[in-house]
């Protein structure tokens, strides 16, 4: 019984500890921006060198880094920047916008 219990007990922490350690995984995008619409809250991203675009949205919870980036307000077009990101349903939520000097 008591090997039954500790098996629980570490399976039910793996799991926690598991899941918030995904919860702060994303995937990374760098590229210029093109478009920033702060009434919707969403940006758009080129890859440089490539086709590849993205849109993302961020939120209360995007975290923003770099000089003189403070939020989306501060986003401008031609900026070089990082975005973590993760898909939820249809949208690319940034997690982390980073600025690039």
């Amino acid at each position: 019984m008591r090997i039954l219990d500790a098996t629980l007990i570490c399976l039910t922490t793996c799991l926690l500890v598991g899941s918030f350690v995904w919860a702060e995984t994303g995937t990374e995008f760098s590229g210029t921006v093109l478009t920033v619409d702060q009434s919707t809250g969403k940006f758009a991203v080129k890859k440089e060198g490539g086709g590849t675009r993205f849109t993302f949205t961020a939120n209360d919870k995007t975290k923003f880094h770099g000089t003189g980036l403070s939020g989306l307000k501060d986003l401008k077009k031609d900026d070089r920047v990082v975005v973590l990101y993760q898909v939820q349903g249809p949208q690319y939520l940034a997690l982390n916008v980073t600025k690039q000097k």
